[in-house]
């Protein structure tokens, strides 16, 4: 079985990524402080209404910041990963290269 990797598209793939994790970033600023609520009057059910929906943001933004470390992860994992192909590559034909015959 053969397998063959092209690194650029490794690379293109993990840029994907990244430029994934930065347009949810972009998106978690401005809408993150638009999911935080202020309770609209002084009464228990107001005060635990928005307590309630804080939570959830606060989740939801917990959430978001995972998912952005993931992809960011899965990126740099498929460069170095990448990396390592081309580096054994390289070393595979130095050694034939000094293969005597």
């Amino acid at each position: 079985m053969t397998v063959v990797v092209h690194s650029e598209m490794v690379l293109a793939a993990a840029t994907e990524l990244d430029l994934l994790a930065d347009r949810l970033s972009g998106v978690a600023a401005v809408s993150g402080p638009a999911t935080h609520v202020v309770p609209s009057g002084t009464e228990e059910v107001s005060v635990l209404a928005a307590t309630h929906f804080n939570q959830v943001a606060a989740m939801q933004d917990q959430s978001l910041a995972k998912g952005i470390l993931e992809l960011r992860n899965a990126a740099m994992t498929l460069r170095n990963h990448a990396a390592q192909y081309v580096g054994q590559d390289l070393a595979n034909a130095a050694s034939i290269g000094t293969i005597s015959v």
